[in-house]
């Protein structure tokens, strides 16, 4: 038996036995309000003798991947339900000489993350459902055993694509953007958005139309970047401002980022490569000097969190325009939010007490809408219907229990765009006369993660 099949065998064993394990009953959670909207917050706990744990993705399942010390300080990479806080299962490390990291998961569980060995040595990973990990090839045309190791991966997709960075070899060792069609093919060349000083691009978001976000070099400054249909498109900056980031993309047409300190989002036609992209500030939250973005879903709903020089980090939402300080763990000193789903659940990590010990966190947010629970909700039901003269009409349907929120207002969010909508009885309704043809993503999103967004088509 090699050393490679002994080593594998030895992870499998590890994660066999740790998949027994649960700490549901170690999970605590508290409520608060932030405004109009009320946060509930969960301290998903430790592995047993464990000291430390993080939040890193969440899926739809709902699924949390993080990372975790167990009793003998290694890092392990466990799996919650998010609605139960216990874990279910492990995802398995690549290389026992160093450590995983995932960093975005699909709807399948299928994950993206990179396994750093030292300050210039790197291996982009894939892990399949089951948690098994793979070590993906490099770009093409570039020598197979320097490019193997110089490889990183961000975002994956419903598709199992995987977005990240590869490196060529010398004289120049530049960074290229890089797309992975999947875990066994090398990766395409993104390539570049102009001439760098050095050259550089990095991609971090895939969505399910294979539209990539990152960042590149043009001269000394760093911009977001737009890739699709072969093409690379500059995102640019705010008025005023010389540099962006691109972190996130979603499937409705908006990517989150940040322009110097302030966070922005960009609006994009996905139907329609040959319009520019607008981009938009977010507010920053009060009394904190610059925010980063993080994640995005397909509401349009952005975290990440937010900093000052003599303020600890806080976990931030924004959600319809308006930031939500998601605040810290009483007794803990900051936080940060690193993912969300699409039903509006959010995960990252924080202190929980003066002890300076990070663990892996959960937010949900009842965004106001008069304060409706999700008990209160029977259905949300979204079709695109024919008019006469060959239009069409978009109708989203809200069904309550009873009357009781009559004259109280929800949002419906339409490709990105929220609009408040009263109800009436027992329902709410919106109604949109010729939308574009092709699919929509409509969701409830006030109050959130209720129901899944639907996706009609106009045809």
């Amino acid at each position: 038996m090699n050393n490679h099949t002994t080593v594998k065998l030895f992870a499998a064993v590890i994660s066999l036995a740790l998949g027994a394990v649960t700490n549901g009953k170690d999970t605590r959670s508290i409520k608060y309000a932030a405004g109009a909207s009320q946060i509930i917050i969960t301290d998903l706990g430790l592995l047993p003798g464990g000291t430390t744990s993080a939040g890193l993705a969440i899926n739809s399942e709902p699924i949390i991947v993080g990372l975790a010390t167990d009793s003998n300080f290694a890092l392990q990479r466990p799996f919650w339900n998010a609605n139960t806080g216990a874990i279910v299962g492990f995802a398995d490390n690549f290389n026992p000489a160093s450590t995983a990291i995932p960093e975005q998961m699909n709807g399948s569980r299928e994950m993206g993350g990179t396994e750093v060995y030292g300050d210039n040595v790197y291996q982009g990973v894939y892990w399949n459902p089951a948690g098994q990990a793979f070590v993906l090839p490099p770009l093409a045309g570039v020598d197979p055993d320097y490019g193997a190791l110089h490889t990183k991966a961000h975002g994956i997709n419903s598709q199992g694509q995987l977005a990240g960075a590869g490196k060529e070899g010398p004289p120049n060792f530049f960074t290229h953007a890089a797309l992975w069609p999947d875990k066994d093919t090398k990766a395409i060349d993104l390539g570049f958005l102009g001439q760098g000083n050095p050259n550089y691009s990095e991609a971090y978001g895939v969505n399910d139309l294979s539209h990539v976000v990152g960042n590149s070099a043009i001269g000394s400054l760093i911009h977001g970047f737009l890739w699709r249909n072969d093409q690379m498109t500059d995102l640019g900056a705010l008025s005023g401002q010389v540099v962006s980031e691109a972190r996130a993309i979603n499937n409705t047409g908006l990517i989150a980022g940040k322009s110097n300190i302030f966070p922005v989002v960009w609006k994009y036609d996905p139907a329609n490569p040959g319009r520019s992209p607008k981009i938009q500030q977010l507010p920053i939250p009060a009394g904190f000097f610059s925010a980063t973005t993080t994640a995005i879903n397909d509401s349009g709903d952005v975290v990440g969190y937010a900093g000052s020089p003599n303020i600890d980090s806080h976990a931030v939402l924004w959600r319809d325009g308006v930031a939500v300080d998601l605040g810290i763990w009483p007794g803990g000193h900051y936080s940060v939010a690193n993912g969300i789903n699409n039903l509006g659940q959010i995960v990252g990590t924080g202190t929980v007490a003066g002890n300076n010990l990070d663990h892996a966190l959960m937010w949900t947010v009842d965004g106001g809408g008069g304060g409706i629970p999700c008990e209160d909700l029977v259905s949300f039901q979204v079709r695109c219907k024919a008019t006469g003269g060959g239009g069409h009409k978009l109708q989203a349907r809200l069904i309550l229990t009873d009357t009781s929120h009559s004259g109280e207002q929800v949002i419906m969010t339409v490709d990105g765009d929220p609009t408040p909508v009263t109800i009436n009885g027992d329902r709410a309704q919106l109604s949109l006369n010729n939308p574009a043809l092709g699919e929509h993503t409509v969701a409830l999103t006030d109050p959130a993660g209720c129901f899944s967004p639907a996706a009609p088509s106009c045809e």
